[in-house]
């Protein structure tokens, strides 16, 4: 007999969700102590140039206040000086934007999503992340909380752990930080038990040594 299980987080439909902004839905994983790139808001286009010549290029731009960004041409990755940024940003279909450092070294992308089920509580899903969440539809869930046995045991039900192994030579992802970002998330919502809504993460760019929060949407309100 293993030591009992810990008893599932009960539903608490939060009051009035909404999504937070980006930066500032980041700023809460970071909190949670989930890795994120640096970056800088601007409030204009000269504004984003500005600001990736401060933070050093590479750089990526992104559109703000959209939920689907890359659909809507409000990503642009690898701007290489501030003239390309600020003309990236005059393209967008956004008024204000977000510039953060470009990850390296990425050898696998993930999405990891917790939601609340009216039912269930809280479900805690992983799959493959980037453009391919919705071509290989390749996710496993399980409810919330869970360990981390569980969780590594879960990465290795996808069908992109061939990736995370290390496929054709290439070097493995290091598993332990991407188990500890997905526990992050879970901190993050235990310790606001009744205020979430939903998180995802995606991509989670996972590499040799580092597994990093790129991109984010927090769904929260009040305690009912």
């Amino acid at each position: 007999r293993g030591p009992a299980a810990a008893p599932l987080l009960a539903p608490r439909p939060p009051r009035q969700p909404r999504v937070l902004t980006e930066a500032e839905g980041k700023a809460l994983l970071l909190e949670f102590g989930l890795r994120i790139p640096r970056g800088l808001r601007a409030a204009s286009a000269a504004e984003a140039g500005e600001a990736a010549a401060r933070l050093g290029f590479p750089v990526v731009l992104k559109g703000e206040g959209l939920a689907h960004k890359t659909e809507a041409g409000a990503v642009r990755l690898d701007l290489r000086d501030a003239e390309a940024v600020r003309r990236a940003a005059e393209g967008m279909p956004a008024r204000t934007f977000l510039v953060e450092d470009m990850v390296g070294g990425t050898l696998a992308e993930l999405l990891v999503g917790i939601v609340l089920d009216p039912a269930h509580g809280y479900v805690l899903t992983l799959a493959a992340g980037g453009t391919l969440t919705e071509i290989l539809r390749d996710r496993v869930s399980l409810l919330l909380p869970a360990t981390r046995q569980e969780v590594d045991a879960v990465l290795s039900r996808l069908r992109l752990s061939a990736l995370l192994d290390g496929w054709r030579g290439a070097p493995p992802v290091a598993r332990g930080p991407v188990v500890d970002a997905v526990m992050a998330l879970q901190d993050l919502v235990v310790a606001h038990h009744g205020r979430i809504a939903e998180i995802e993460v995606n991509p989670l760019l996972c590499g040799a040594g580092h597994a990093v929060a790129a991109d984010s949407l927090v769904r929260m309100g009040d305690t009912a």
